[in-house]
């Protein structure tokens, strides 16, 4: 988030990022004017809600009774400060590491995955994309030579924490946990979790209660 920003709350900043996907998909059929019930319809939630959340930015591209698709979409970018290239790194090279650090449009978010991180001699060295697998040693050195802020934690959760505190120690201030397991970490450090198995359950609950 810029620092002269929108002061949002967790909450918040996951619905702009939600709706900017949304926002996006709704440019790519040509759609130019959106309503706060045509967002909340797509987003899930109501009119109202997508209005507060609107009502956050410092400009919503607002056109009589609806929003400019396009102008609302990179307002939302400006607030969570995708303007400016952040700098990633993905620890462990597994299947999950290799499909995030070969599917995941970084470019398109203001990111970019300067670095990834393995201790597996038969993962060392090998390229994804035109990027390649550093050993774990390295990392300290690599993080600071270019400036990583954000890390991408895919290990075996009996090392998670570890990882993390290694990520912490050489400045990384933002993490995105794939482990099992809560992490602790400094205030000024923020974290993640993307538990795929827990949006399972969740889903589990409610179909097991239609």
């Amino acid at each position: 988030m810029p620092k002269d920003g929108p002061d949002l709350s967790p909450p918040t900043v996951l619905r702009l990022s939600e709706y900017l996907l949304i926002l996006e998909q709704f440019s790519k059929e040509n759609k130019e004017i959106i309503s706060s019930r045509e967002l909340a319809d797509a987003y899930g939630n109501n009119a109202s809600q997508v209005r507060q959340d609107i009502f956050r930015l410092e400009n919503s591209g607002r056109l009589g009774q609806g929003y400019s698709t396009w102008e609302l979409a990179e307002e939302i970018r400006r607030t969570l400060g995708l303007s400016d290239i952040r700098k990633v790194c993905i620890v462990g090279i597994g299947n999950l590491g290799k499909a995030l650090a070969t599917h995941v449009p970084f470019s398109d978010y203001g990111m970019s995955l300067a670095a990834a991180f393995d201790t597996s001699p038969n993962i060392i060295g090998k390229n994804i994309n035109d990027l390649q697998v550093q050993d774990f040693t390295e990392l300290s050195k690599t993080i600071k030579d270019k400036n990583i802020v954000i890390g991408a934690i895919c290990v075996p959760t009996n090392v998670a924490q570890s990882v993390c505190d290694t990520l912490v120690e050489n400045g990384v201030r933002g993490i995105l946990n794939y482990s099992r397991i809560r992490l602790k970490a400094p205030k000024h450090v923020s974290i993640q979790y993307q538990q795929v198995i827990c949006s399972f359950m969740q889903l589990s609950y409610k179909v097991s209660n239609d």
